[in-house]
């Protein structure tokens, strides 16, 4: 009886279910608690969107010129919303939940003589341990874009023209969907499997990036057809449609409905009967 027990735990320990679910990973990013993060957070998309009508036009008439003229300024803006809003990659303010770093932040408020304590040095050692994983974090997201180039190609891009087009279109991009994914989880081997596993749980960085993909997506939808506006040629409703994507998936994975969820391409249960088949 005693060795029938045994065998038993052996085998829940060691069954395929019990492993997924004491599989750790990252938990979902929160945006950092202060009021104006919070506020910033909400108004970075519809800024960047603004931006994107305003120099619409500018766009369809030359879409390389207005490209690599907007890639410094996205650069920018993209590199002020990561240090004024998330946290930097190993940072205890990334695995906590919004309650409970304004709870820390309150109690470390109330103590005597913390404000003496993060003064001179502490605060520019604070901006630096910021400040350096943004930088690197832009690095890697130029990094990132041959690979969305050559995705790019694969979808249906020129591959023999329009090369200029297809690169900068790619840099835009992946300042869209990488660097704040680079700036939260640096360079975590098992959270970017989750990447492009399309495994993450929901929350405004994983949100962002798959909204930028799939907004990029749908607005190639209108180059093949016959409408003949100048504003249908290649990449110009690929990118607005990165950008409306990008916006729309900030903002909507950071509500319940969708907040630590993930996308399951099967149910449970057929995952179950395949698992038993086998």
């Amino acid at each position: 009886m005693a060795s029938h027990s045994h065998v038993s735990s052996i085998n829940q320990a060691g069954s395929p279910s019990q492993a997924f679910v004491e599989k750790s990973s990252a938990p979902p990013i929160n945006i950092l608690p202060s009021k104006l993060a919070q506020a910033y957070s909400y108004a970075h998309p519809i800024l960047l969107l603004t931006l994107c009508a305003a120099r619409f036009e500018a766009l369809v008439a030359d879409p390389v010129q207005e490209l690599l003229a907007d890639l410094p300024w996205l650069a920018l803006l993209q590199l002020f919303y990561v240090l004024l809003c998330l946290p930097p990659a190993a940072s205890p303010s990334a695995d906590s939940s919004p309650a409970s770093d304004a709870k820390a932040a309150r109690s470390r408020s109330g103590k005597p003589g913390y404000r003496r304590k993060n003064s001179g040095k502490n605060v520019w050692a604070a901006v630096w341990a910021k400040l350096m994983p943004a930088c690197l974090s832009l690095g890697l997201t130029f990094l990132a874009t041959p690979i969305i180039a050559a995705l790019l190609v694969m979808f249906g891009a020129p591959l023999t023209t329009h090369n200029y087009e297809t690169v900068l279109c790619a840099a835009h991009m992946a300042l869209l969907s990488a660097s704040q994914l680079a700036y939260v989880h640096g360079v975590d081997g098992s959270v970017w499997k989750e990447v492009w596993g399309i495994a993450r749980p929901a929350d405004t960085v994983w949100g962002s990036a798959l909204g930028t993909g799939l907004g990029a997506w749908f607005g190639a939808i209108p180059i093949p057809l016959d409408w003949d506006r100048p504003w249908q040629a290649f990449p110009i409703t690929i990118l607005v449609g990165a950008y409306i994507g990008y916006a729309l998936g900030t903002l909507l994975s950071r509500t319940p409905l969708l907040y630590g969820k993930r996308i399951q391409f099967s149910s449970e249960s057929e995952e179950e009967d395949e698992k038993k088949t086998n």
